[in-house]
Formats: structure tokens, sequence, C-alpha cells
């Protein structure tokens, strides 16, 4: 992969963490960002460090307009694109008779614009034989757990999403495939107890958040590189399925 480029929609958190894995494989990182600008320069930073060239670039990715323009911002820097790890999501609990509109409006715009409009920016930048990794959920093919109507409802809809970019791209020679995963990485607005409740209710195997993490961009790195399969959703949930 060494010499290509990844344009990560996040640059903080786990995105920082794919980002980084991506950096060490040699591969050039743009690395776009909404409201945190300050840690999405770090991670271009610390890729920087690892011998490759990279940028940050202001986006808000549940936009056509603004993925456009960080396409444009990629397509000038690198001249092209190779992958592209669609990462933005929200997760807030809510009992599900308060549901809202803009609980709706959030997941929608984060689950299933945010992987959709930057995919239609990225592909006119991308060759043969690139890959575009979306971020479905565990629930999409397995148990279900209560209070995330929302979250669960259109992170299924990006496991469609997958399969159908991957009918529509795969004769431009485009991969799409999605992960699965369980809980991750705790989201700032998801306190500590709901998080255990989370992850205690879908994981057999309990690990550290970083090791999650680290385990999450290994898959982003596998499905970064292979050529093999496409519109398939990958689970990481460390054995809760079988």
């Amino acid at each position: 992969m060494k010499g290509k480029t990844a344009w990560i929609t996040g640059g903080r958190r786990i995105g920082r963490t794919v980002a980084l894995a991506l950096a060490g494989q040699g591969v050039n990182i743009a690395a776009s960002w909404r409201s945190s600008e300050r840690e999405a320069l770090e991670t271009v930073r610390r890729a920087k460090r690892a011998g490759v060239r990279a940028l940050a670039v202001r986006a808000d990715v549940s936009s056509r307009e603004d993925s456009r323009r960080a396409a444009g911002a990629i397509r000038e820097e690198f001249g092209a694109l190779h992958i592209l790890v669609n990462l933005a999501s929200v997760f807030s609990p809510v009992e599900v008779s308060r549901v809202s509109e803009p609980d709706w409006e959030a997941n929608v715009s984060a689950h299933i614009l945010g992987s959709f409009w930057p995919a239609q920016a990225a592909v006119p930048l991308m060759p043969r034989g690139s890959h575009i990794i979306n971020i479905a959920d565990r629930t999409s093919i397995g148990k279900i757990y209560p209070g995330y109507v929302p979250y669960v409802a259109t992170k299924a809809a990006v496991a469609s999403l997958t399969r159908a970019l991957a009918v529509e791209y795969g004769p431009k020679g485009i991969y799409v495939n999605a992960i699965a995963p369980g809980p991750v990485l705790r989201p700032a607005d998801v306190s500590p107890s709901e998080w255990r409740r989370v992850r205690r209710s879908v994981l057999e195997i309990l690990m550290s958040d970083r090791e999650a993490s680290e385990q999450f961009a290994l898959l982003v790195l596998y499905l970064a590189a292979a050529t093999g399969a496409s519109g398939h959703v990958y689970p990481l949930d460390f054995g809760k399925n079988l």
C-alpha cells in the first residue's frame, strides 16, 4: 500500500488509530474534520512523523457540497485517492418513546449521508483497485441492544448501502465493504456505566478500548488491501455471534 492515499472521515479517537495504522504502511493520509480541528491536526502531525504526506481538511461529510470540497482538496494535494474509510458516527441512548425528529436526523446524517456523500465525491479520484470501507454495526447482523433505535436502524442501512455501492462501483474496479464492530471506543456523551452495560451485552471477550481499537484498525488494513471480495459486511464482535 506504500505511496497510496487514504481519506479518513474523522481525525481523532478511532480515526486517529486507523490513520496512523495506514501511515505505518506508507499510506498518505487525508483526515477530514467537522469540529475537532486540533485533534485532526495532531493526527496529521503524527502521520507525518511516520514519513508520509498528510492533510487535514474541514468537512461536514453529511453535506454533499462539503464532501465534494474535501475531495477537491485531496485531488489538489495528492492527485488520486485509493482508500476511503467512512467513520462519521453518532451513538447516544434514547428510550424509544422519547425518540425525536432530531434524533433521526442526526443518525441519518452521520451514518447514511456521511457514508454516501464521501463515496460519491471520492470515486472520480479512485483508480481501479481502490477501496471504500464503511462502518456498519454488529447489530446489523446479530443481537440488538435496547435504547438505540435510530442508531440500529441507520447502521443497518449502511450495511445495505455497502452492498448497493459495491454493485454500482464494481464495474469501475472499486471494492466496497463494511465492518460491523461491537462497541470499540466509548463516545464522549455516553457515561462509563452505560458503556459497560452495552459492551457486556454484546462482547464475549472483553478487552480494553485501546485493544479493541487496534483490532479494528487491523481489519481496516486488511480490507484496504484485499481484492477477494466486495459488498460484504465483516463482523468484529470478538466471537459473540458464535
